[in-house]
């Protein structure tokens, strides 16, 4: 279109986005969190909190069995029970 002629249809101005990336670092909060631990000064229901994380996330890290071995077992019991029905069967 001519540049001289109004513009009555305005061209939409493409979409900005404020994304800022987020990196977790794993060893640097476990080390925020031991020096938080042992700061002099720390008061008392402060530290019965941070062990009762403590002791939830060890129950949680150590009762779970690994998912590959659970169903290798059930496939095995499910393959003799089979095994032993066709047996019966034909037999």
């Amino acid at each position: 279109m001519a540049s001289f002629l109004p513009n009555f249809f305005p061209t939409p101005k493409h979409r900005q986005f404020n994304i800022n990336p987020r990196y977790y670092d794993a060893e640097k909060e476990r080390l925020e969190q031991l020096k938080k631990q042992y700061e002099p000064g720390t008061p008392e229901e402060e530290k019965l909190a941070e062990a009762k994380v403590r002791i939830r996330a060890s129950f949680q890290r150590g009762g779970k069995q690994p998912k590959g071995l659970l169903s290798t077992r059930r496939l095995m019991v499910y393959l003799v029970i089979l095994l032993a029905l066709l047996w019966w069967i034909l037999g």
